[in-house]
């Protein structure tokens, strides 16, 4: 996926599919207690009236009225039209960019940085270029939080999400690539890691890690979703610099 071609594909089928979806999705997924308990804890980090970052605004429900509805300036980027229309909707205030995270280039560093539910499409070394781009758009001393869905390592009780018939997981970084998994009528091929490939994934790239949650989330009318909520903080002195 890191040629420009596959990138290119890859922004749009994700986006016409997630343009299409709109209020199909928050009506499926918006009502989350768990997220929104996970996404204030880590708001309790950030000082008033921050300025925070999210990765995938979606429609804007849970996530960015939350944010907007604690005082902070919010920013949003997806790479789906239909989306940021209907998060510049419920946040009017806010500060929205129709691109791919891959390639966005941030206005400012940021207090707060959240990606919920957003990247499983990336490969491996996408990831890791997420990451140290989170880390580097946080000013010393910001909070990141990633809402994800966890693998689960070879021979454990539960098998975990999607079908890992064709894929191989690596011990060394706690990575799965090549699942194949459907979501809401969406076929595609996505990376996973376990809890410790994540704390691997992120310390890498600099952040301490600060509070771990997981929560098993279920849907009526999708797979259940082994959630991981993780807080992690980019040290005040910037020691990758």
């Amino acid at each position: 996926m890191n040629d420009k071609s596959t990138v290119a594909s890859y922004d749009a089928r994700s986006a016409e599919f997630w343009s299409s979806l709109g209020l199909k999705y928050e009506k499926a997924f918006g009502y989350d207690p768990k997220l929104v308990g996970a996404v204030q804890r880590w708001l309790s980090h950030l000082p008033p009236m921050s300025h925070v970052l999210e990765c995938g605004c979606g429609t804007g429900v849970p996530i960015a009225c939350t944010i907007a509805n604690g005082g902070h300036h919010y920013y949003g980027i997806d790479i789906a039209a239909g989306m940021v229309e209907l998060c510049q909707q419920r946040v009017p205030g806010g500060s929205f960019q129709l691109v791919n995270m891959l390639s966005y280039k941030p206005p400012r560093r940021f207090d707060g940085v959240i990606a919920s539910l957003s990247f499983f499409e990336l490969s491996y070394e996408e990831h890791l270029q997420m990451a140290q781009n989170w880390f580097e758009w946080l000013r010393p001393g910001g909070y990141f939080l990633v809402c994800t869905i966890t693998d689960e390592e070879p021979g454990a009780k539960d098998e975990g999400y999607g079908d890992k018939s064709q894929s191989a997981f690596n011990w060394e970084t706690g990575c799965t690539g090549g699942v194949k998994a459907s979501f809401m009528g969406y076929d595609f091929l996505c990376t996973l890691f376990t809890q410790n490939g994540w704390v691997r994934l992120l310390k890498g790239a600099g952040f301490d890690i600060v509070n771990m949650e997981t929560d098993l989330f279920v849907s009526e009318s999708e797979p259940d979703e082994p959630r991981l909520y993780v807080i992690a903080r980019k040290p005040e002195v910037d020691e990758t610099a």
